[in-house]
């Protein structure tokens, strides 16, 4: 027994004698190992092939190694290929790191994870060879993660054929997917004509798109289908669902949104615009629309044609858009009109062939006409200090009908006592006469008076609207209070070969009444009256004597009148001239109006003035030649007047330099030439325009008695005045304005008289200066009234300079000094006696100290 015992002892012994070497060649190996992919990004994954691997190996020994070889270990699941990979180093140094690459495969279908590449190293060591088996830790931790989507260039129908679908494949997985094999299977509704496609690399991160061609099926159905994809990359298989959208082939359409127009146009109306709102209703995507309108007979585009032509961009499907264009109306009644119109919507199939499909429909367009208002007054002079009846006549001149028209007037100048009423229906061609009640205060006598005139209404489509418009007035000017009576005639002008009623309106300028007044008129042409008789006429008052002239040919009359009044208990007689102009008013039957830029011209010198040519209708006129003619001592620079075209309604001034020596009626000549509609037409014409001598008055000299101006005296200021112009200033009267404290003795008005062309005067005023005034400068303005040789009343102004003095600035000057020299000497006195005090001060101190 204890032989047995003995024997099993010794035997364990023995078998850890063999463990003893194995166990400290494993503790005590002299090696430490590591490794890395050399790979970008560091991944790899199974079933990669040749990839590199770098093992970095570090020898930790005392003593140096010999004859040192490395082996791989055929062993997975990192392959070495070619197996033939062998290191040898004819030494290895303690403490020293070598490297070796060894290339090889990954076995592919193996999970991902942390794997042991083992090394066999044999080396001498003093001599005995030893052999030791390293684990290199490998990690097999990338992976290729596949997706893939379908696109299309367009819209894909049943039993479309050779489709291309482009695939775009993305990777997102952590390495590059080298040699990637895509098999595209065939499922309804798509059969593949392309059945592989090779894609070389999709790095990580990164897409690729390619293409494949398909066939639809023809029984396919719309919808959206999944289409099964697979991939093979590093002998793995992925698979790839992408979505196909079939739709339905119906029909590509759309539908009106306003099946009906209304417009506020009518007969003979250009540049209409109208504007069409539809809807796209097909299924698919539209890449662009064409429009064809076809124009019933009776209206034509901008340049003539039967057929307005729109072409539009994309549309999706129930996607709004407008239409807009411009139609020319030409003469036709009011009414509803049907306009038929062809739309061709372009859509895209899948394969890229454009597809036309051709749709038709038409609108109603009801036509209402188009309301035109003009506004004008009866009269045209206002008279100051007294309440006028004016007439505004209101008409629609348009084609359309007005509905509630609310009238408003206004004026900065004058006050308007009415109500005005309001104009509940505008028919065409109507016009309706509003009374205006509007006092006129005296201050306003010689100038015009602005209106503003606004209206608003419903026009013929009951859209609510706005007119405006500014006329001017003119107020009668007050002549000189020196003239008792002043005549005017109103209005001067007349129509030839016309009976015309016009007003002598006799004026009293005076403060007093004046009595039995009889007025006697002759004149070369007819007057119905000639003989007036009136009790009595009120200070500052006028009557108006009613009479109807009449003149064969154009030309400028006169009408001399003879008054016999009394003043007071004295007989007192005037004798005026007024003059009258027979002049054609320029009311021309052709579309163009011709006239001066310029109420009156100046003769004796030149004017540069312009020449308003207008079209008054709403069409073009194209070719215009206007040729000119002046008639007796006229001259005009401009004979001959060439525009290529007149817009509707387009105004336009032509510069001219006009001269003329004779006062009175001017008149040109204009022969005119035009196409109209594409008609040449031909026509006559007349501009006439009234011409004066200017009046040019300056004042040349002034002298004062006596010479210096004082305060509480008077002074007599005369100016010599000389008439610079080509016309006298007849009737001709000098108003002063003094400012404060300078009062005018007796009127503010000096009656001069004529003064003719290159003549002189003077006139005289006198003036007391005010004990309040003080010494300066003064400027008086003042004005000239007169009328020229024409009959037209004119104003100008003017000013003269007084000098007033301080006749008393001597005594204040005197008192002034003495009162301060007084002041000065109490200051002495005042500084002696405080210096007095300092020095007693000052000694009380010094002797204080001594003690």
């Amino acid at each position: 027994m204890s032989k047995a015992i003995s024997l099993i002892i010794v035997s364990l012994f023995l078998v850890s004698l063999l463990f003893i070497p194995l166990t400290f060649s494993g503790t005590q190996s002299p090696f430490s190992v590591s490794s890395q992919w050399l790979t970008s990004p560091p991944y790899v994954t199974p079933g990669e092939k040749l990839v590199q691997l770098q093992v970095n190996l570090e020898y930790h020994g005392t003593g140096n190694l010999t004859n040192v070889e490395i082996y791989p270990i055929e062993t997975g699941p990192f392959i070495v290929y070619p197996s033939t990979q062998t290191y040898t180093l004819s030494s290895m140094l303690p403490d020293q790191q070598y490297s070796f690459i060894f290339i090889g495969n990954i076995t592919p279908n193996i999970p991902l994870g942390v794997y042991n590449f083992y090394l066999q190293v044999i080396y001498l060591e003093n001599g005995i060879e030893q052999t030791q088996t390293i684990p290199v830790q490998i990690p097999i931790l990338g992976y290729v993660q596949l997706s893939a989507i379908a696109q299309t260039s367009g819209t894909i129908f049943p039993g479309e054929q050779y489709v291309p679908i482009n695939l775009v494949i993305y990777n997102t997985g952590t390495i590059t997917a080298t040699n990637v094999t895509l098999f595209l299977n065939s499922t309804y509704p798509l059969q593949f004509v392309t059945k592989e496609i090779n894609i070389p690399i999709i790095s990580a991160g990164s897409s690729l798109s390619v293409q494949a061609i398909a066939n639809i099926y023809n029984n396919a159905t719309i919808g959206t289908y999944k289409i099964p994809l697979t991939a093979l990359v590093y002998g793995a298989y992925h698979s790839l669902n992408v979505s196909v959208i079939i739709n339905s082939n119906q029909t590509v359409g759309g539908k009106l949104i306003t099946s009906y127009v209304i417009l506020p146009a009518g007969s003979n109306q250009l540049g209409v615009p109208i504007t069409l709102q539809l809807i796209y209703t097909g299924p698919v995507p539209v890449s662009s629309y064409s429009i064809q309108l076809m124009l019933p007979n009776g209206f034509t585009n901008i340049t003539g044609g039967n057929s307005v032509y729109v072409n539009g961009g994309p549309l999706q499907p129930y996607e709004d858009f407008t239409v807009p264009f411009t139609i020319n109306i030409r003469n036709l009644s009011l009414g509803a009109y049907t306009i038929p119109l062809k739309i061709i919507w372009n859509t895209i199939e899948g394969n890229g062939i454009v597809v036309n499909t051709v749709q038709c429909m038409a609108f109603t367009m009801f036509l209402l006409g188009e309301p035109n208002i003009e506004v004008s007054p009866e009269t045209s002079l206002l008279y100051a200090g007294e309440v006028n009846n004016i007439t505004l006549v209101i008409s629609n001149v348009g084609s359309g009908t007005i509905y509630n028209l609310s009238l408003s007037v206004s004026s900065q100048q004058v006050s308007i006592l009415n109500n005005l009423p309001k104009i509940q229906l505008l028919s065409p061609n109507q016009l309706i006469r509003i009374p205006l009640e509007v006092y006129v205060p005296s201050s306003y006598q010689g100038t015009p008076i602005q209106f503003s005139i606004s209206i608003s209404y419903l026009n013929s489509v009951y859209q609510q609207s706005q007119y405006q418009q500014q006329i001017g007035l003119y107020v009668s000017p007050l002549i000189s209070p020196n003239i008792p009576i002043i005549t005017t005639l109103n209005p001067g002008i007349i129509s030839p070969n016309l009976f015309t009623t016009t007003y002598l309106v006799l004026s009293n300028s005076l403060n007093t009444t004046l009595y039995n007044l009889s007025v006697t008129l002759s004149s070369p042409i007819y007057i119905n009256s000639t003989a007036f008789n009136l009790a009595s006429l009120k200070p500052n008052s006028q009557y108006e004597l009613p009479i109807t002239v009449y003149a064969q040919n154009p030309g400028s009359y006169s009408i001399s009148i003879s008054i016999v009044y009394y003043q007071g208990n004295i007989e007192r007689q005037e004798q005026i001239t007024v003059p009258v102009y027979a002049m054609q008013i320029n009311s021309p039957t052709i579309p163009i109006l011709i006239q001066f830029n310029s109420s009156t011209l100046l003769t004796g010198q030149v004017e540069y003035t312009t020449i308003v040519i207008q079209n008054t209708l709403n069409q073009p006129l194209y070719n215009v030649t206007i040729s000119l003619v002046t008639q007796g001592t006229l001259y005009i620079n401009a004979t001959t007047i060439t525009l290529p075209s007149l817009q509707p309604l387009q105004r336009l001034y032509v510069p001219v330099e006009v001269y003329t020596q004779s006062a009175g009626i001017v008149s040109v000549s204009a022969s005119i030439s035009y196409y109209q509609a594409g008609q040449l037409k031909q026509a006559q014409e007349v501009i006439n325009d009234l011409a004066a001598g200017s009046v040019n008055i300056i004042i040349t000299g002034v002298s004062t008695v006596p010479s210096v101006a004082v305060r509480g005296s008077i002074v007599s200021v005369t100016a010599t005045i000389y008439n610079f112009g080509t016309g006298p200033a007849n009737g001709l009267t000098v108003t002063v304005f003094p400012p404060k404290d300078i009062v005018v003795i007796g009127q503010n008005t000096y009656y001069v008289g004529n003064l003719g062309s290159d003549t002189s005067s003077t006139f005289t005023f006198a003036f007391r200066i005010l004990n309040s005034t003080k010494p300066g400068s003064y400027v008086i303005p003042i004005e000239y009234t007169y009328t020229n040789d024409i009959g037209q009343v004119l104003h100008s102004h003017s000013n003269i300079t007084l000098e007033v003095s301080n006749a008393s600035s001597g005594f204040f000057t005197s008192s002034f000094r003495s009162s301060n020299n007084s002041h000065i000497s109490l200051i002495g006195i005042l500084g002696i006696i405080i210096v007095i005090i300092i020095v007693i001060v000052l000694v009380i101190v010094f002797l204080r100290r001594r003690r």
